[in-house]
């Protein structure tokens, strides 16, 4: 294709580095286009486009700490939730997650919250920072008592023994249960 600029060039694909405008803020972007040979002007195609687009996004929300689109791509996936269903999750409308990995950068507010519902560690620290900020005592550091039911044996253990209670804390355990305690953390 000849170029459109100086009709004496030829474009070809080529790897070349833009400034993208994303939210105010001027974002450096390397992506392919189509560059004239003889006098360097760039066009893209649609599928160019559409990877500049993500590719400009993924640089502003990298810069601000932001879930890119394999990142929210790969959260949804790993939720095995489709489109609507992730939607339905995070109480927004279906074409949110559809709009975030096409690049459509998503708000501060939203990342966390996607975070929260779909990263393990990332809800297990807020809870930490929570407990903290409330001054409550850390659910990871309370012991908890699980009851586990032993089969009954013929051999008389010391928890069998005459005069022996099965108490804990306060707790009456019923004939042939046994208290365990460990931490649940």
């Amino acid at each position: 294709m000849k170029c459109f600029q100086c009709a004496k060039g030829k474009m070809m694909p080529s790897v070349t580095d833009m400034t993208a405008r994303v939210r105010g803020e001027e974002t450096p972007v390397r992506t392919e286009a189509m560059v004239c040979n003889r006098c360097g002007f760039h066009v893209m195609t649609d599928a160019q486009s559409d990877a500049y687009t993500i590719a400009s996004a993924d640089a502003y929300r990298t810069r601000h700490g932001l879930l890119t689109t394999k990142e929210l791509k790969q959260a949804r996936e790993d939720l095995r939730m489709s489109f609507r269903a992730f939607a339905k999750y995070l109480k927004v409308s279906e074409a949110s997650p559809k709009r975030w990995e096409a690049g459509l950068v998503q708000d501060q507010a939203m990342d966390e919250l996607i975070r929260l519902k779909s990263d393990l560690p990332a809800a297990r620290e807020n809870v930490t920072q929570l407990e903290a900020h409330l001054g409550v005592p850390s659910a990871a550091s309370r012991t908890q008592m699980i009851v586990v039911q032993m089969p009954r044996r013929e051999v008389q253990s010391e928890w069998d023994a005459p005069g022996a209670s099965n108490s804990s804390e306060g707790v009456t355990l019923p004939s042939g249960l046994v208290p365990c305690m460990w931490p649940t953390a």
